[in-house]
């Protein structure tokens, strides 16, 4: 009787991992196909961010100018 409670209890626990294996590879699917759509939406944020920098750098290398040009003339008064 042992053997075959034993046996019954492999043959479930066979059921269970086959059952767990089907559901593990549907959540990699699944997991798969966000991960697509992760990539796709960091994409389109990196083409804005190289947008955004390209407008941008003519402001920013403005103000560099501008903020270099002030501090020389501040550095003429503390002397």
């Amino acid at each position: 009787m042992k053997f075959f409670d034993d046996f019954k209890r492999l043959i479930t626990q066979l059921k269970t991992i086959a059952t767990l294996t089907k559901k593990l590879q549907s959540q990699q699917q699944t997991l798969s196909e966000q991960l697509i759509h992760a990539q796709t939406v960091r994409d389109d944020i990196q083409i804005d961010i190289e947008k955004m920098n390209f407008k941008n750098k003519p402001h920013l290398d403005r103000i560099q100018k501008t903020t270099d040009h002030l501090n020389t003339e501040l550095s003429k008064f503390k002397a």
